[in-house]
């Protein structure tokens, strides 16, 4: 089946992205493949917003810009989005009582609803139009009343009777105004529950705290930050169920260096934000280095610099990830490709950064970390063992290894005695944790952390560290948000190309791409400097014969993506 696309505009305050999730859910439900994408404003009303939910039989991996099927809730909304429609066919629903401009002819078929009136009608003040979107789609796709009503009364809480009565009310309004149902194919009820599903609806962000806590996460600390504070509030609402903790604290300094005081008790502790926030992190993340805690960061990108615009999606912090930090020391550096990707590479660096006992870093970016869709994902997943130390008084926290890697021992453990000291230090420092400033001391412990970067070069591999998608034609390289987009792009691409999607940035992944060693390749980022491409070319002997770069903070329309891909190749 040809992909469809819903998307519904209006102002913040307004539930634009409760009906879209409600849409996208019930598609899922229904056995659909759907990816749902939220664009926003940083404001709590008034603006505008609006969220595009994408499906199909066959898995879709990003957003389409052009809609089948747009409800607006205000002359904004219409205005921004009338041209957005895919065909003669698709169908803009708008809400007449907010659009006293005239209706100006445009692509597709237009219907106006008194959608406000309605609404007062039934709840007198307040009331809540984004019911109003969630009938229309129910309509348009097919599906009887009585599964509407058991869907609002499921999905919307609060005021289920008067809930119940404007979706109804909306749904015959829309019916006697001529929107029948639809002719997309298979669009039959009832709905499976979500326990005979195999696969889960999910968010990016999600995917990598559920995927950190099946690796063993303990701790998360955080302070709040777009598009990092989703983690946030998952983790908080699984305190019970998962037994992970999550701690708002008072600063995203005070945030990290929490966490490396639970590293050092020896709980499994990450923590998240943005760019800024992670700027104020740095030191600590320094601080993991010289101490070899064992400390997994999200990352999540967004526009800068400083604020920048907070809500948008960007590929600019790659430079800044990849020398995050002040000195000399391990670390990892890796991005998923694909919300489903983030689940597992979650928990891989989590694993990885315990058994090499260094900071690990996630690397995502808005439209990866905040949007969703199907993802199949296992119950467990394996993670490291710590090597213990032998406890007494010749136990040393930081003994010279040819691995590089010190035995591990936490105060309060079992199996320590009372002869056993055990000390983290933050100054350069002997085997035995005591500061030290003598040139013999500083070289061999030196020397000793440096050894992990080889061994942790050959451990990656046993990870997915370049995933390929395409057999023939030019590379094109990508990482993040931007595989997401390419893969769909392909889709609609006469011209083929082949996606080199880079997961494991720290250590870079030369085995893997030493094939295109020499060779002309393409590259595409959400950046406007180019920074994959100076990445690239550091470490591998390529020519770049284009860079495809985005840089307004929305995603690529998949059409409008192989329109550029072909005129490249």
């Amino acid at each position: 089946m040809a992909i469809r696309t819903v998307i519904i505009g209006g102002k913040a305050g307004e539930g634009v992205k409760k009906a879209a999730q409600v849409v996208a859910n019930t598609l899922f439900r229904q056995g659909w493949q759907v990816f749902q994408a939220d664009d926003y404003q940083s404001l709590i009303k008034g603006g505008h917003n609006f969220s595009s939910v994408s499906f199909s039989d066959s898995e879709v991996h990003t957003a389409y810009a052009k809609a089948n099927l747009l409800i607006s809730f205000d002359q904004r909304s219409y205005t921004a989005h009338s041209e957005d429609m895919a065909d003669a066919d698709s169908l803009h629903v708008y809400n007449s009582d907010m659009t006293p401009e005239a209706v100006q002819e445009a692509r597709g078929k237009t219907l106006g609803l008194p959608l406000s009136t309605m609404m007062k009608q039934i709840y007198g003040p307040g009331g809540n139009v984004s019911l109003a979107a969630v009938s229309v789609f129910f309509l348009w796709m097919g599906y009887p009343q009585a599964e509407l009503e058991a869907v609002i009364a499921r999905e919307f809480k609060r005021n289920v009777e008067d809930n119940i009565s404007y979706a109804k009310a909306v749904y015959q309004a829309a019916r006697q105004a001529g929107i029948g149902g639809s002719q997309i194919p298979d669009s039959e009820f009832p709905l499976i529950s979500m326990e005979q599903s195999v696969q889960r609806f999910t968010s990016g962000n999600q995917a990598m705290a559920l995927g950190a806590w099946l690796g063993g996460l303990d701790f998360y600390y955080t302070y709040p930050m777009t598009p990092a504070s989703s983690i946030l509030h998952y983790l908080a609402l699984k305190t019970t169920t998962h037994k992970v903790y999550a701690i708002h604290a008072e600063s995203e300094l005070a945030a990290a260096n929490m966490a490396i005081g639970s590293v050092v008790s020896g709980a499994r502790t990450a923590i998240g934000s943005s760019g800024g926030g992670f700027a104020l992190m740095q030191e600590a993340f320094s601080l993991a280095g010289i101490t070899e805690a064992p400390l997994l960061c999200f990352l999540a990108s967004r526009p800068g610099p400083a604020t920048g615009v907070s809500t948008y999606t960007a590929q600019e912090d790659l430079p800044f990830a990849l020398n995050q930090g002040h000195g000399e020391f391990a670390r990892i550096v890796a991005a998923p490709d694909s919300p489903q990707r983030a689940f597992s590479l979650a928990a891989e660096l989590l694993s990885l950064a315990w058994e090499f006992q260094c900071p690990v870093i996630l690397l995502s970016d808005k439209h990866l970390s905040e949007s969703s869709q199907n993802l199949t994902l296992p119950d467990e997943v394996p993670w490291a063992r710590v090597e213990q130390g032998v406890p007494g008084s010749s136990y040393q926290r930081y003994s010279i290894t040819e691995s590089g890697v010190s035995p591990l021992l936490f105060p309060g453990s079992e199996n320590i005695d009372d002869n056993t000291v055990i000390k983290w230090n933050s100054h350069e420092h002997l085997p035995s944790g005591l500061r030290t400033d003598k040139a013999e001391a500083m070289i061999a412990m030196k020397d000793k952390r440096n050894r992990k970067s080889p061994a942790i070069s050959i451990a990656t591999q046993r990870h997915e560290r370049v995933a390929f998608y395409g057999e023939q034609g030019t590379a094109v390289f990508a990482y993040g948000s931007g595989v997401m987009e390419l893969r769909e792009a392909r889709k609609h691409c006469s011209k083929p190309f082949i996606i080199v999607a880079l997961i494991y940035l720290t250590p870079f992944p030369s085995e893997e791409l030493s094939v295109y060693s020499g060779k002309e390749i393409i590259t595409l980022e959400h950046s406007s400097t180019g920074n994959l491409d100076r990445f690239i070319r550091q470490n591998l002997d390529v020519s770049i014969k284009h860079s495809v770069l985005r840089y307004d903070g929305r995603p690529f329309d998949p059409l409008e993506l192989a329109k550029i891909m072909e005129d490249i190749l």
